[in-house]
């Protein structure tokens, strides 16, 4: 799926070219090149070099382009998760080759080639027995990435705002998205007040978390690459943070919260405080897609209206709730 927006950035072919040449100190160049469709907020190439190797370069949106508070440095974040997760040997993730850096006109990295299609080209043919083993699978490895530790909670790139208490940064991480709304006009279903409202009623459930997880919080079908019936590669960590490990995509309820997935991450079911937790989460990742639409300038009404009543629906959760 590409959604057409106003952020991606292209580059043209010289401007690759002189990319890799940079990245493999000139002993290689490009044979062919293919822009990859699927990104709504860095543009990705899978580049064919003239010794037959594939690689991967990524390229960021131009540092002008006006982007939500959450989104400043995520591709460094990227590349510096990516690295991490490869420390730890037994989580699929592509080997980062050149990074050009955040001071520079044009940000870009470039990785390892993934075999495989993603999950979410190839799920609906698979037979629900092999699916379901992917999914446990899925869940697996993101526990491991979750049993990565940290030492304080908040937004991997964003060092200078992250905190020791859970419910602080997490309230701060809302503040950020509201003042995004509020700088582009976006209108929301709910005022800041009944949001500050919800958060506090959560405060106690909030207040369990203590340990800082390695969140890779874009674990969508998109971002899984499946090649015979395996896992062979995790990519997209830009938007990676420290904090509870419910916030995994897979958690939220707009992934349909596999029950293969909580198996295979260790879990039979969410603690009533968990759930607590979890419906907090859910408020907070619609939000973004909401308020994100205002900065992309998405070009198609259909998903921008999905993204409105999935919107009013998960609030309607919260005000459901109250009325019990």
């Amino acid at each position: 799926m590409k959604l057409e927006n106003a952020i991606r950035r292209t580059m043209a072919r010289s401007e690759l070219n002189q990319a890799i040449r940079t990245a493999f100190a000139g002993t290689k160049s490009i044979a062919y090149a293919e822009e990859l469709t699927d990104g709504m907020y860095n543009t990705a190439y899978t580049l064919t070099l003239s010794d037959g190797m594939k690689v991967v370069l990524k390229v960021a949106p131009d540092s002008s382009i006006q982007s939500m508070r959450y989104e400043k440095g995520m591709m460094r974040c990227e590349v510096e998760v990516l690295r991490l997760l490869r420390e730890c040997g037994d989580i699929p993730v592509p080997e980062v080759y050149y990074y050009s850096g955040e001071q520079t006109n044009l940000e870009y990295f470039i990785m390892e080639y993934m075999s495989g299609e993603t999950f979410v080209k190839v799920k609906k043919s698979l037979p629900q027995e092999e699916r379901e083993a992917i999914e446990a699978e899925l869940g697996r490895l993101n526990r491991l990435i979750n049993d990565i530790e940290g030492e304080r909670f908040g937004y991997y790139a964003l060092r200078e705002q992250q905190g020791t208490e859970w419910p602080d940064v997490l309230r701060s991480m809302f503040d950020g998205i509201l003042a995004d709304a509020r700088d582009t006009g976006v209108d929301l279903p709910m005022t800041e007040d009944e949001i500050w409202s919800v958060l506090d009623q959560a405060q106690e459930s909030l207040a369990e978390v203590k340990k800082p997880c390695l969140v890779h919080w874009d674990l969508w079908d998109g971002n899984v690459f499946i090649q015979d019936g395996c896992i062979t590669g995790l990519i997209d960590c830009e938007r990676a943070l420290w904090g509870d490990y419910l916030l995994e995509y897979n958690f939220r309820a707009v992934s349909g919260q596999s029950a293969a997935f909580l198996r295979g991450y260790g879990i039979e079911q969410l603690t009533p405080s968990e759930k607590t937790r979890s419906q907090i989460y859910d408020l907070y990742l619609v939000l973004i897609l909401h308020i994100e639409c205002a900065y992309r300038k998405y070009e198609d009404q259909r998903h921008i209206e999905w993204v409105a009543n999935l919107l009013q629906k998960t609030w309607d959760g919260f005000t459901r709730s109250e009325d019990k």
